[in-house]
């Protein structure tokens, strides 16, 4: 059984800095590096790993059973998830090419599948999937691929660097599964998340970051039942089952912002996504929706944002048809929050001028970028960066400013908080729901997490993946027009 160490461990990245003395990894057991964003979890998967980044200069010793290692350990001791599947995946390879190379190249001869084909097989994969390029897959399906060619590769270690974020209850669980799967061909895991309920379902050991720093450190009841450091306590209290409840809010008497009237979609014909949904958002309004993925969620906040048009039923905007002059007309009052930042801001141009080229108008008050980005604990160093050169998290409370600044009135934000640990999860959030009580604009809220979506949506609806593919009130919710 190996033994992996780290030993007086600094590194650097922009105003970042990272000072670990000492920390050890055993093979067979499973330790959670928790934290809240930007406390430095994913600078040192990073530096763990010994994959080359640029901007990150890093310093210190790993050793190996006892003996200081000259050179990183990924080429046969360390597989790297990381924090972007898609990002890690080849675009101009099917997946399954890209698992048929683990095999012929890193497989672990202790692999108990013999192709890709049965071990896409056992993580819920088919043949059909395996032809696929990586774009053409959701963000679950690209994760489980990932986990596939861990289980496959030679390997004593796995580094997974937030495996479950932006995934729903169901893609979440099948994780945890097959992390469990990892854990049971004896590999040491390390799994760095903000996750507390994958903490729980994982960890035998935990170290918790603050600021670059390990302030907390033992086993996981220990941590997670009797938290020493004001760093734990603070994630644990911020857990959305735990956040006071503000759903009361009512809109105000108004027209609606939008509706939509026995709405039907499908991408064609005789497919059906969407049937008969009815509904009214109004001025100041935040109404949830919940769902797994693959739904037809971000197809209903398309066809609200006018990005599809239905196959049947009517889509308004201020009481009149979303015909093509009315959207030109009211283009830039309705916008969308994106569920992966890092597809949404453009790679090769630096942050500050993705703020002062493209984002020419600009929010005042309360919600001026100043305001906004003092209020979300961002660093205005960050923007002389790429997006490639700052944190998932980072980038999404990035992208929550620069919406906020045009100033929408209706605005689809989808998964907007699925890459922020808990504390700035529920920051992120409350600008949100501030942003809408004090503008009047109509927010719809998309979320794998049906606590947050009660305890600030003053509606919240169900979009379930059956026969009935209607729009439906959740249970307790207050109930609305919507067949």
């Amino acid at each position: 059984m190996h033994c992996l160490e780290i030993h007086n461990l600094t590194g650097r990245a922009g105003q970042l800095s990272l000072n670990v003395p000492h920390l050890r990894f055993d093979q067979g057991r499973t330790t959670c590096v928790i934290g809240r964003s930007g406390s430095g979890k994913s600078l040192f998967a990073a530096a763990l790993s010994g994959l080359p980044i640029q901007g990150l200069d890093v310093d210190g010793d790993v050793f190996l059973n006892g003996q200081k290692q000259a050179s990183p350990l990924w080429h046969e001791h360390v597989f790297v998830l990381p924090q972007e599947p898609a990002v890690a995946l080849d675009p101009t390879m099917s997946v399954g090419k890209q698992l048929a190379e683990i095999f012929r190249w890193r497989r672990d001869p202790k692999c108990s599948w013999d192709t890709p084909i049965t071990l896409a097989a056992q993580i819920g994969l088919d043949r059909t999937d395996l032809a696929k390029h990586p774009e053409q897959l959701s963000g679950g399906m690209q994760q489980r691929v990932m986990i596939a060619m861990a289980l496959a590769a030679r390997a004593s270690f796995v580094v997974a660097d937030e495996p479950t974020k932006g995934l729903d209850t169901e893609n979440k669980t099948r994780v945890i599964d097959l992390f469990k799967m990892i854990q049971s061909t004896g590999r040491g895991l390390i799994v760095i998340t903000h996750d507390l309920d994958v903490t729980r379902a994982l960890a035998d050991e935990i170290a918790v970051f603050d600021q670059g720093n390990v302030v907390e450190q033992g086993s996981a009841d220990q941590v997670l039942n009797t938290p020493q450091s004001n760093a734990t306590r603070t994630l644990i209290r911020s857990q959305p089952a735990n956040w006071p409840d503000q759903s009361g809010a009512k809109a105000k008497a108004s027209e609606a912002i939008l509706s939509l009237k026995n709405v039907a979609f499908g991408f064609s014909y005789p497919s059906t996504i969407l049937a008969d949904v009815n509904i009214d958002i109004r001025s100041g309004e935040i109404i949830g929706l919940y769902g797994p993925s693959g739904v037809g969620k971000s197809t209903l906040a398309d066809l609200c944002l006018g990005l599809h048009k239905p196959n049947r039923g009517i889509v308004q905007w201020f009481g009149e048809a979303a015909e093509p002059s009315v959207v030109r007309r009211h283009r830039t009052q309705f916008q969308k929050l994106f569920q992966n930042p890092v597809t949404s801001f453009p790679p090769n141009l630096i942050l500050g001028d993705v703020f002062d080229k493209l984002t020419p108008m600009s929010g005042g008050g309360s919600f001026s970028r100043s305001n906004l980005m003092e209020r979300l604990n961002i660093d205005e160093a960050l923007l002389s960066r790429k997006p490639d050169q700052v944190s998932g998290g980072e980038l999404q409370r990035l992208a929550i400013v620069r919406v906020l600044l045009g100033q929408p009135k209706f605005l689809v934000c989808d998964e907007p908080s699925s890459r922020l640990d808990m504390t700035i999860q529920r920051l992120a959030i409350d600008i949100i729901t501030d942003y809408a009580a004090e503008t009047n604009a109509a927010v719809l809220l998309i979320s794998h997490d049906k606590a947050v979506l009660t305890k600030r949506a003053a509606r919240v609806f169900e979009l379930k993946a059956s026969c009935d593919l209607s729009l439906i009130p959740c249970e307790g919710a207050p109930q609305a027009a919507c067949n």
